[in-house]
């Protein structure tokens, strides 16, 4: 039984396919990068650790989804494949890795989440007189912050990466 909507798009359903696989896996990627910057301070070499954990349990989760996806597709399962699979997703992590960690790319994504955590109680009427706030100081105050934005960029890294990325595992 095919699906009606596929049919009217005139999309493949291989191109919805990818999509559908690849959001539950970036939504929980964003997830485990915004929790590991909630737990910053107690992870002794954070960056090394982050730059490393990331990029590769993004290819060990993905080379898993690609060889099932594989299956499912092809009923047969070439490892060589499902592994070339998972190039895009690393790099695509790390690209967004690296977009991340430039402050000015930060600024729309804590713009977003800042007034989650700052509140706006100002004690005086007079607006010259207040305080201004920059990045480095809402980062510093709330590094949870970073880990929005860390975030954010990496769900899109692995829903770019995995979309190229399975159209390459399934190649029959």
């Amino acid at each position: 039984m095919s699906n009606p909507d596929i049919k009217n798009t005139g999309m493949k359903a291989s191109s919805v396919d990818s999509l559908y696989i690849a959001t539950p896996i970036a939504i929980l990627f964003a997830l485990v990068t915004i929790t590991l910057f909630y737990l910053k301070d107690s992870i002794p070499s954070f960056n090394l650790v982050f730059w490393l954990s990331i990029p590769l349990a993004a290819a060990v989760i993905t080379g898993a989804a690609n060889t099932i996806i594989q299956y499912i597709t092809c009923n047969t399962v070439d490892i060589g494949k499902a592994l070339l699979g998972t190039v895009p997703v690393v790099v695509a992590v790390i690209v967004g890795l690296g977009i991340s960690s430039i402050s000015y790319c930060r600024i729309p994504i804590v713009s977003v989440f800042a007034p989650l955590f700052i509140k706006n109680t100002p004690t005086n009427s007079k607006e010259c007189c207040t305080p201004k706030l920059n990045l480095k100081m809402i980062e510093f105050k709330y590094p949870l912050l970073i880990g929005f934005s860390y975030g954010f960029y990496v769900l899109f890294s692995i829903l770019f990466g995995m979309v190229i990325g399975t159209g390459i595992s399934r190649i029959c």
